[in-house]
């Protein structure tokens, strides 16, 4: 075993490497919120106590080394200034214990499993659904909330990326939708910051309530930002309560994402999917809906998507530059 670093110089210069490796100023941030969490306990009890994931659980060791690296560097620094010996004993004994730590040979992390309840999944929640519940849902909601539920059923967003708010403009008979990614993260790259669908409504939603969407885009210019403002899930919780009312009993927010995502499914190139859903990964989308339980089934829903990022392990050449039109990926009919 290789033998620890007790030399004020070389911890300085071990701690120096640590602290001052490049990163985005975004990174640097996310470390000190993670760190300011954790508090004194360690990275790996800390991952044990919150149940992390593995990639969370990767941050947080990440976070707690660089902690610990400036603390180390701190100490030093406290080390040469002080006078006092007794003082000065006590500060080496501090510098020692985070020499030690950072040394350490570091436990492999796995996230908890064992003895778990399985969620419901919210796919669960599309079986025996009409082929028109989203339109059916739509018309059961005041029209205060008609246009948040309109903005969920069309592009299957998160509930948090309509509380951020979505810029929809029309586009002739369709509509193009702006949104927001609500799970982005500069540090793991996971999420896309932005996404763009130009989305075809008549198929889901039918032909009168998609003319009453365009003339209400249009009394508004043309463009609008929706937004459920209300952080407390007040809409989240009518959308619910008016699905019951007409016997959707379990319908909720999500349910119109996975439903979204098994239409596409059904229709375009698997990689657009994941686009369209605000993925990096490829391997997300199949959380989300399946095939089989395609409500739209006449096509034409997606018509195009751009997002920010490319896919990570992509399936085809579509996610390589995140913009084609859907219509060249259409599925056979």
């Amino acid at each position: 075993m290789r033998k620890p670093v007790t030399d004020k110089g070389d911890l300085r210069q071990m701690a120096r490497a640590i602290v001052n490796r490049p990163l985005k100023e975004s990174t640097i941030a996310e470390y000190r919120r993670v760190a300011d969490r954790m508090g004194d306990l360690g990275w790996y009890e800390y991952a044990i106590d919150h149940q992390l994931t593995k990639g969370s659980a990767v941050v947080a060791r990440y976070a707690w080394r660089r902690e610990m690296a400036q603390r180390l560097l701190n100490v030093l620094t406290a080390i040469d200034r002080e006078q006092d010996s007794v003082a000065r004993r006590a500060l080496r004994h501090e510098m020692y214990f985070y020499g030690q730590n950072l040394q350490a040979p570091q436990p492999s992390y796995e996230p908890f499993t064992a003895n778990k309840t399985k969620k419901q999944s919210k796919r669960a929640s599309l079986r025996g659904l009409p082929s028109d519940w989203r339109a059916q849902l739509f018309l059961g909601l005041k029209p205060a909330d008609q246009m948040r539920a309109a903005v969920l059923i069309l592009t299957g967003c998160r509930p948090a990326e309509l509380r951020m708010g979505v810029y929809v403009r029309r586009d002739g008979g369709v509509f193009n939708f702006k949104i927001r990614g609500a799970k982005v993260s500069e540090l793991t790259g996971a999420g896309q910051p932005e996404r763009t669908l130009r989305i075809n409504a008549e198929p889901i939603l039918g032909k009168i309530i998609n003319e009453h969407l365009l003339e209400i885009i249009s009394s508004h210019g043309g463009e609008m930002t929706i937004q459920d403002a209300n952080q407390n899930r007040a809409f989240e919780k009518r959308l619910s309560r008016a699905g019951q009312k007409i016997g959707l009993s379990d319908v909720s927010p999500y349910s119109l994402r996975h439903q979204f995502s098994a239409d596409l499914k059904g229709e375009v190139e698997p990689d657009q999917v994941s686009l369209a859903l605000g993925h990096v990964s490829v391997k997300s989308r199949k959380h989300y809906g399946h095939a089989n339980q395609r409500r739209s089934t006449t096509g034409g829903v997606l018509l195009s998507v751009e997002a920010s990022r490319e896919l990570r392990g992509i399936t085809s050449g579509y996610g390589r530059t995140a913009n084609t039109l859907a219509s060249d990926f259409l599925a056979p009919k």
